[in-house]
């Protein structure tokens, strides 16, 4: 029987490799979740930088010295699970002709790009990420916000909502009676003494995941992305978002006093 090979000890070399796919952030809205995200790929590797190709639309040289989240895709090679790891990276240089392949014996061998170098991370320093992340209502019970939903009029439990979307739980049989990829209407309603701009919001919305309860095999969850919303919904959707974040801001400061 082979012995079996010691497995390498993760380093930032390993994870942030030539030709592999990194993502900026340089700016999210923490309401909506919307944000500019630029693609690009790792070039190579300095001590103490971080070399990419310039994205498109190129990252303008006001954003030097400043920083930005840069995350790249990696499997875990003993779990198999897929995860984003980031980390905050300053802007450290522009270049116009950087080369590539200096190392080879003809100078015209060597590509001249141009390149971003971003501050090289620790380990440490890297965490998971998430490239889109809406701020998420968590709603609990005595919140008095309803979710109906139609083509199926039994009345669901709304779990959370965000400028995207929402995620209800239900019935097993329900919830594999809608499936994936069903376009289904809903309706938000919200007590009527709440100070929002409009108290119901209707729209329709697609099944975009669905999940069992491991602690009940008779519920289960559905996420539902926001489809189609009228302009008035669309408007009125961040305020309300906004004054239900200070409404837990409030009720937190409470707890604390």
């Amino acid at each position: 029987m082979s012995k079996l090979k010691p497995s390498k000890p993760i380093s930032v070399d390993r994870i942030l490799r030539p030709q592999t796919g990194i993502h900026l952030t340089l700016e999210v809205d923490d309401l909506t979740g919307q944000a500019d995200i630029r693609p690009s790929m790792i070039l190579d590797l300095d001590p103490d930088r971080v070399i990419v190709a310039q994205t498109d639309p190129p990252l303008m040289k006001s954003y030097l010295r400043r920083r930005l989240e840069a995350s790249v895709v990696r499997r875990n090679p003993v779990t198999r699970e897929i995860l984003r790891l980031g980390w905050k990276a300053t802007v450290l240089s522009f270049e116009n002709a950087y080369k590539l392949n200096p190392g080879e014996k003809s100078p015209d061998q060597a590509v001249p790009i141009p390149i971003i170098g971003l501050s090289r991370p620790t380990l440490a320093e890297m965490t998971k990420s998430n490239i889109r992340q809406a701020y998420r209502l968590k709603i609990d019970q005595d919140s008095g916000i309803i979710l109906t939903i139609n083509p199926e009029p039994a009345e669901v439990n709304l779990l959370d909502f965000s400028a995207s979307g929402l995620m209800l739980s239900t019935t097993t049989p329900l919830a594999f009676s809608l499936g994936l990829g069903l376009k289904l209407s809903f309706k938000l309603t919200f007590p009527s003494g709440a100070n929002l701009p409009v108290h119901r919001l209707e729209g329709k919305a697609v099944v975009v995941r669905l999940e069992m309860d491991p602690s009940d095999e008779r519920k289960a969850s559905l996420g539902l992305k926001f489809h189609e919303l009228s302009p008035e919904a669309r408007r009125a959707l961040p305020k309300i978002i906004h004054y239900y974040m200070l409404e837990e801001q409030r009720d937190r400061l409470i707890d604390d006093l």
